[in-house]
Formats: structure tokens, sequence, C-alpha cells
């Protein structure tokens, strides 16, 4: 695989991003002291959906003590860590109830809540006791399981059962075939989490979203635009929501060179994001998704591509609308391009051998400017199809810009009327994929 442009197709969610911060109140003071804090700043890290951030810094005394404290800010309840400029993790807080508490203790290192001693907050008292039994545990999982059944309702009870995968309906010994137990992990995969606690977005729970939409569920749209809709329908209030969308719309975009993908994010972007005045999300960010939305649009099936010109090793010049074959194969390839020298002559083998059958051309075009190497590689490979290349002269369009060309090869399989069928197929569905257009036919 070749990159041929690069874009900025990540945007960080957190950075230029409104906070809609519920109701909380204003103001904290979490005072920590040890016999032994190695570092002249500690930092309190803060969680927001998949990302964590630097909420607050401090100077500590003395190595002895360190205060977070602000008067006015507001502090989301959820789950916070104390970490040094390193990165390195020593304590877990909750906040919710209490905001101004102190934590004394010896040896600052990440078992300090073995001897800390909270004053202020009897949530996190309970917090410290947990974490010493996580930590000697045997089996952490259980401990969880036993703290779940004892305060099911509670913040830490809620991010416990989202952490540890505490789902019943996963772990149901009964459905035994491969089927049932694939179908209950996609309808109850998001079973554990509870999504009615928004304080469990302010924790270091990561919902495996990646994980769910582009690798558990097939690469159907339908599917995956209900499934989408499914997951958003959780959110409660308008920051979850817009968040999450957000991360949904990246995780489909991001996936270049999917049929599949790219029908569900205009589908999201058309359904959740045109029209609408969304209330934490930039403008420039919604300014990348409609140009994304309508850059994707155009190459969806039963869409329409417009004739493409471009020239061969003898300066002739070839248009896609003079081939009356039934199908017309779009080939976008490099000659420095691994993947584009394997799968070139694999595709030029079927070409030769079923090319009358299916009724179908191959209209190759090399997108860089090599014109030795691709001559070379021509003549090696004895290509046969309409074989053209944008080192002889400039084509009608710019192909690349066009068909959203990032990485090589590209495929994609019009009909005679330059209707779209299908693209970025792997080469060993041709088969499956024409002999289903046969039997439509017949």
């Amino acid at each position: 695989m070749k990159h041929v442009i690069f874009r900025a197709l990540v945007f960080v969610l957190l950075c230029g991003i409104t906070v809609l911060t519920q109701a909380q109140p204003a103001g904290y003071e979490i005072k920590i002291s040890s016999t032994n804090i190695d570092d002249n700043y500690l930092y309190l890290q803060a969680y927001r959906g998949q990302d964590a951030f630097v909420f607050d810094s401090a100077k500590v005394k003395g190595h002895k003590s360190v205060v977070f404290k602000n008067s006015s800010k507001q502090m989301p309840s959820g789950i916070y860590t104390i970490i040094d400029r390193f990165g390195n993790e020593y304590l877990d807080l909750i906040i919710d109830k209490n905001r101004q508490f102190s934590i004394s203790g010896d040896n600052f290192d990440p078992m300090f809540c073995h001897t800390a001693t909270v004053t202020g907050s009897d949530e996190n008292t309970q917090f410290f006791s947990f974490q010493k039994q996580l930590q000697t545990s045997d089996n952490p999982q259980e401990v969880a399981k036993l703290f779940c059944e004892s305060m099911p309702e509670s913040l830490l009870a809620h991010f416990l059962k989202a952490k540890f995968n505490l789902n019943p309906a996963l772990s149901n010994e009964n459905d035994t075939t491969p089927e049932a137990q694939y179908e209950t992990l996609v309808n109850h995969f998001f079973d554990n989490i509870t999504f009615e606690d928004d304080r469990l977005f302010h924790t270091p729970f990561y919902i495996a979203l990646q994980n769910y939409f582009l690798e558990i569920l097939p690469k159907d749209p339908l599917i995956l635009e209900n499934k989408s809709s499914e997951f958003l329908s959780k959110a409660r209030n308008t920051e979850i929501y817009e968040y999450y969308l957000a991360v949904l719309l990246n995780l489909f975009d991001r996936n270049i060179n999917s049929m599949a993908y790219d029908q569900t994010f205009v589908w999201l972007y058309d359904k959740y994001c045109a029209g609408k005045t969304l209330q934490t999300l930039p403008e420039d960010m919604m300014n990348y998704y409609k140009r994304s939305a309508d850059r994707k649009r155009k190459l969806l099936p039963g869409e329409k591509v417009p004739e493409l010109i471009c020239s061969d090793i003898n300066n002739v010049k070839h248009s896609s609308k003079e081939i009356d074959n039934e199908y017309i194969i779009l080939w976008f390839w490099d000659a420095d391009c691994d993947d584009c020298v394997e799968m070139t002559p694999k595709l030029h083998d079927f070409y030769r051998e079923f090319a009358k059958y299916y009724d179908v051309e191959v209209f190759s075009v090399m997108v860089t400017d090599d014109l030795e190497r691709w001559d070379r590689f021509s003549k090696n490979n004895d290509l046969s199809w309409i074989n053209l290349s944008y080192a002889i002269d400039d084509p009608n369009y710019d192909f690349i810009d066009y068909f959203d060309i990032i990485t090589t090869p590209v495929i994609y399989l019009i009909d005679k009327n330059h209707t779209i069928i299908n693209r970025n197929f792997p080469l060993e569905e041709l088969f499956g994929i024409f002999d289903n257009l046969k039997n439509k036919e017949e």
C-alpha cells in the first residue's frame, strides 16, 4: 500500500470542544501529604470519554505536601488520578459528594493507598479500602463483583461493572453455539455500561467502540447505521451524546477505502449533523465533516462517475466513455507501490481469462509521474488492458482528488453507464461479485 496524499483525518476531540458541565458545586481543595514526594509538581488528571487530560497542577511544598485548590472552577463528578510529569500514576480519587478533603500517608508511590488515611471524604475512605483489597487479591474480578453487589448504585460500582465487564448475558454458558454467542455479543456488548450515570463519562473507562463497530459488526451499512443509532440513543445529555457522535464520525471517516464505512459516515452526518446546531462541536470540525461527507457521497453505490480521459505510452488519449463493455474496472495504482506490484499482475490474470466471459474492460491509470518505472513494469507484465498514466499528460480532471485516493491501489467496479457498483474490495472477491451480477441478469 502506498500513500498518495495525506489529509488530517483525526481530530483531537478535547481541543476546541465546548464542555457543557452539568450543575456541580464550584470549587475544590484536595490536600495530599506524604514524607517523600519526589517531584516539584504533581498533576490532577481527569477523564472525558476516551480522553485523559490535566485538570489541575500544583507545586509540591518541601517534598511533603501538595494542594489542588480552586475556589470557582467546576469539578465534574468522576474518578481522577494523581500523576507526575512523566505520567506515572500514584493515586486514584473519587470526586462526587466531597470536594474538600485531605489525604496523608507514607511512601508516595503506586501503593500509597495502603498507608493513606482520608479526612473529609467517606467515599474516598471506602475507595482506598477497596483499592487495597484489589491490589492484594488473587481474584480482582471477584472483589469487584462483591463490591458491586454490596453498593450497586454507587459510582464505583458502575465503574467496576464496566471496567471488569460484569455482564451476565455475555457469560451465559447456555448459549453454546458460535452463532448464539455472536448474537449475544452483538446485542449485549454495552450491557455492562450504566449509561444513566453521567459520572461514568469522567472515569478512566474506555468504551471499545472501534472493537465493536469495526471488528465485531459486519461491514454492512444497514447494520452499522442501526447499531450507531442504538448506541447514540443511550447518551442522556448533550455533552456525552455529541462527544460520541464525533467519535463515531471519526471512526468511520478514518477507515479509508471502505465503501460500507463511507456509507455509514454519510448517513451519520446527514441524520445527526446536517442542518443542525451542535452545542459542543466547534465550527471548523463541523465544516470538516461536511466536506468529508460531500467528498464521500459522490462515491457511494448508485452514483455516476464522470468520463475519464487519460493518455497511454504513445500519447494517445483514451476515454472511459468509449468502452462499450457491460462492466468497467477502474484500477488506480503506482508502480512504486508494493501492494500494487503484487496485485496488478493478479488482476491482469483475471482479465486475460475472464474479460470476455464477464464482459468487462479494465481502465488502468498509474497515478504518479514515474514514467520509466511504469513503462518497464507494464512491458514486463505484458499489460494488455487500457493502460494509462499521469506521467504522459494531465487527465481531464484530477482523478486522485475526485476518487479520494489516499493510498494505492484503488479499485472501482462500474457499469456501462458509469454507475458505481462496488469499490475497494479484495481481488479474491471478484468472482463472487461478477457471479452475483450474472445471476441478477439471468
